[in-house]
């Protein structure tokens, strides 16, 4: 039995696909500009409120908020012999940290933590807690 194949008329009529397409750009304009508009009415309302708050201030208070006090004025030597002290610290846990990521990726320990995995047993945990730490 031979198949019809249908066929899909489409009729395309120019003056509705100018008219709608005018029509979307027409109403994407007047997304952005509300949006536009309501943002900056935003923006001059805080700024107002702002100005208002700082216009009841009295005269003599400040405007802005209250500066906070310096710290007392320490020796050079205790700054750099704090500082020496926060060095000495940091390059001590960065040392540790290395060692323990040469320790953790040398063969034997790679070997044990599989064994361990794969099959544990008493032996392959002591040799894990050997290598590894």
């Amino acid at each position: 039995m031979p198949t019809r194949s249908r066929t899909l008329h489409v009729s395309l009529n120019p003056v509705k696909l100018v008219l709608c397409i005018a029509l979307g750009i027409w109403l994407g304009f007047l997304a952005v500009a509300g949006t536009a508009w309501f943002g900056y009415r935003q923006l001059v309302s805080a700024a107002w409120e702002q100005v208002g708050q700082s216009a009841t201030a009295p005269l003599g208070s400040p405007v802005g908020p209250a500066p906070t006090p310096a710290p007392a004025p320490q020796s050079n030597a205790q700054m750099f012999e704090r500082y020496q002290q926060n060095q000495g610290a940091a390059q001590q846990r960065d040392n540790a940290r290395i060692e323990e990521a040469e320790r953790l990726a040398s063969p034997k320990c790679q070997f044990w933590t599989a064994q361990q995995r794969n099959a544990p047993n008493e032996k392959a945990r002591q040799n894990m807690e050997r290598f590894c730490n």
